[in-house]
């Protein structure tokens, strides 16, 4: 008897160790800072993305681990070489098709905008009024592939780790424009208190889609059916609505705005 209960053991403490149970979790990472699509706070990544991520890879039968990793470029990196499985929220451009999968459809959709300092009188009615201007944007940012083309064709595109960083660089004159996501933006210059010193364009520079791409060296490849099954559910309309409100909630309550006075400090 002691024999059968031993043997049992070592088979059930083998199951247990086996690849296919660690096949079921992936690692994902995001944009730090989104919002309120992803950003990261005290060390941990929220946003409709990141949520719409886990229920989506649960739902196929996976954990996601969505993990802060660094700067948006790092996180790309780490998606290529494969060392992560999942990339959350990211425009389709064709550099990325060639590491990852991308699930259709998208997930959601996000706006470029333009934001300028207040005593900027630029006008942007089309792609040439941006010749030769100093155009910030993110390192590693895509804001969709005719964006990126159009910004690097007529503008003088100059990149920073952060979208905070190319708001300081705006504020001392040494950009004349930042180009990134409107809503994100738009929730930066409240938090940081810079609304009476930066305003936003209102033409954008256009939306796009934001996908989930797994990357083409993970086992996580074989789950993107049912991830796209997910996203093409009847009410996944409403439930993104739901995330989106619930979201920005949340990041207005992480994030009050700064003391008047305290923009670029």
């Amino acid at each position: 008897m002691t024999r059968t209960r031993l043997l049992l053991a070592l088979c059930l403490s083998a199951l247990l160790a086996s690849p296919a149970s660690a096949e079921r979790q992936l690692r994902a990472c995001a944009h730090p800072a989104a919002q309120p699509m992803s950003w990261e706070q005290q060390g941990r990544l929220h946003g409709v993305c990141v949520e719409v991520a886990r229920r989506a890879f649960a739902a196929a039968g996976w954990t996601l681990a969505v993990e802060p990793v660094g700067p948006w470029s790092r996180c790309q990196a780490l998606v290529e070489r494969g060392e992560v499985d999942v990339m959350v929220c990211a425009f389709d451009t064709p550099k990325r098709r060639g590491y990852a999968v991308v699930v259709e459809p998208a997930l959601a959709r996000n706006e470029g905008a333009l934001f300028v300092r207040r005593d900027n009188p630029l006008r942007f009615e089309g792609w040439t009024d941006l010749a030769g201007l100093r155009i910030g944007v993110g390192l590693g940012v895509s804001l969709g592939t005719e964006v990126d083309q159009q910004l690097a064709h007529h503008a003088l595109v100059d990149n920073a780790l952060s979208e905070e960083l190319n708001l300081r660089k705006l504020l001392l004159g040494r950009l004349d424009a930042v180009a990134t996501a409107r809503e994100s933006g738009e929730q930066l210059l409240r938090a940081v208190g810079c609304e009476q010193e930066v305003r936003v364009l209102p033409r954008g520079l256009g939306a796009a889609g934001l996908y989930l791409q797994i990357s083409r060296q993970s086992p996580g490849v074989s789950a993107a059916a049912q991830v796209r099954d997910y996203l093409l559910q009847p009410g996944y309309a409403a439930e993104l609505q739901q995330l989106h409100r619930q979201q920005a909630e949340l990041y207005r309550q992480q994030n009050p705005p700064r003391e008047l006075g305290r923009c670029g400090r």
